[in-house]
């Protein structure tokens, strides 16, 4: 009978262990996206172990906040930006939209001071002027927009420098 009783302990045990990490939340379920296409976690997910992340192992080492995320999103839009850049084509904002990462959790929360905010208020006017420049203009709009994000980067997170220089319309391999 304990024999019996022991046995159907472990099982249960062993049964709520798998449900647990391959079952999803309801939480999970409800990912939200912001506007530009983003997935950003409830803040009751973000930062704990859920059933995603027994499931999936993490891409980077700065465990995809939501700013990291931003940054890469911008990033590709850059490239796209100066395919188009190069072959004489229309930057617009409805294709690139200002992606507002300065609104979301970033990986240090050091980096929230009043200059991160200004650059972010610089990097968005450039942005502008970019996507409202006319086509004549757009090359140098473009220039002036990788640089705020270099000046910017400088400053703060150093580490996707490389990639950002590569964005640059001079840019040699």
């Amino acid at each position: 009978m304990q024999f019996k009783t022991l046995f159907t302990l472990s099982a249960i045990c062993c049964l709520v262990l798998a449900i647990a990490c391959t079952n999803q939340t309801a939480t999970d379920k409800t990912i939200a996206k912001d506007s530009t296409g983003i997935e950003i976690p409830p803040p009751e997910v973000r930062g704990l172990d859920t059933a995603e992340s027994c499931a999936k192992p993490t891409k980077y080492p700065n465990q995809d906040k939501p700013m990291a995320l931003m940054m890469r999103q911008m990033a590709d839009h850059a490239q796209k930006m100066k395919d188009l850049v190069l072959a004489n084509k229309p930057i617009t904002e409805q294709a690139f939209p200002f992606i507002r990462f300065h609104l979301v959790e970033p990986t240090d929360p050091d980096v929230l001071q009043p200059q991160f905010f200004e650059n972010a208020r610089l990097l968005q006017q450039s942005h502008q002027a970019m996507v409202k420049a006319p086509l004549a203009k757009q090359k140098e709009m473009y220039t002036a927009y990788i640089n705020q994000c270099i000046n910017c980067h400088q400053i703060y997170c150093s580490g996707p420098l490389k990639r950002i220089r590569k964005l640059t319309l001079d840019f040699k391999e």
